[in-house]
């Protein structure tokens, strides 16, 4: 909690100050706020910034009635002040950050852990149970580089050789994970045919696509899908290949920021 909250609202002419609830990063260098890494209001625009980015103190105008005593302000509005700019209060109020929208599809045989991946990316946790997915879709919202984007990740049913891939499936589409399930070689072979299909679709020109082998933590005794199979099948098709665990959630955000990152490099905006 911000060791300024409560003393904003003694004067009618101060800027309306940002809640904490709403904010997690530091308005300035963007990092994350936590015990070591505290929130604090600048007094003249009402932002929330780390210590670093607010350590500058001014004396502040008359009307915001600080007494003439130096309040904390962040740099931005230290700048503005020492060059002698009148800076309104409402100004310096920070806009919501635009928030940039991508659509995932999650294809592969049932059983490979597609919904296992999803949910432990979104809600950080692991089900041993499995039931049967009919088309769901998870959101969550990550930051890559200065933007934030919401993922819009469709778990999609499992696929067999009748419904290995659905033309709904591409609609807004930005990118794909293709799953298997390291101790289903059958598994291995579906992909096979998934992006067989979507080629038949012709909507591969653009696209982003990514090969993944789930289950990574059983023992080796249990593989039958060698790490060099997945890699070599993804080469063959030009797409980046890795291995994950749900159940231990190794790799999980790593491939979904490397989908995005992709995708985000299709279209010109990668790193």
């Amino acid at each position: 909690m911000s060791d300024e909250a409560g003393s904003n609202g003694a004067s009618t002419h101060r800027p309306r100050w940002r809640p904490d609830s709403e904010v997690t990063n530091c308005e300035e260098c963007k990092a994350d706020f936590s015990f070591f890494n505290r929130r604090h209001h600048c007094r003249n625009c009402g932002g929330v910034f780390c210590n670093k980015c607010s350590n500058e103190k001014r004396v502040l105008g008359a009307e915001m009635g600080y007494g003439g005593e130096s309040q904390r302000v962040c740099k931005t509005c230290a700048k503005q002040l020492d060059k002698g700019a009148a800076v309104a209060p409402h100004i310096a109020e920070k806009k919501e950050p635009v928030i940039k929208q991508r659509k995932i599809c999650v294809l592969g045989k049932s059983w490979v852990g597609k919904s296992a991946i999803c949910v432990q990316f979104v809600e950080d946790r692991f089900s041993p149970y499995y039931n049967p997915t009919i088309n769901h879709t998870y959101q969550k919202k990550i930051r890559h580089g200065n933007n934030q984007y919401l993922l819009s990740i469709l778990d999609t049913a499992g696929q067999d050789e009748c419904s290995m891939f659905q033309p709904q499936y591409s609609i807004g589409t930005h990118g794909y994970i293709i799953l298997y399930s390291i101790n289903d070689y059958h598994s291995f072979e579906m992909v096979k045919s998934i992006y067989d299909r979507i080629q038949d679709c012709n909507i591969l020109d653009g696209v982003v696509l990514v090969l993944v082998g789930n289950k990574s933590d059983l023992p080796a005794s249990e593989r039958q899908v060698s790490y060099e199979e997945g890699q070599q099948l993804a080469q063959s098709w030009g797409f980046p290949f890795m291995e994950c665990s749900a159940k231990n959630a190794e790799n999980i955000e790593r491939v979904f920021n490397l989908v995005l990152e992709e995708i985000l490099n299709a279209e010109g905006e990668g790193s």
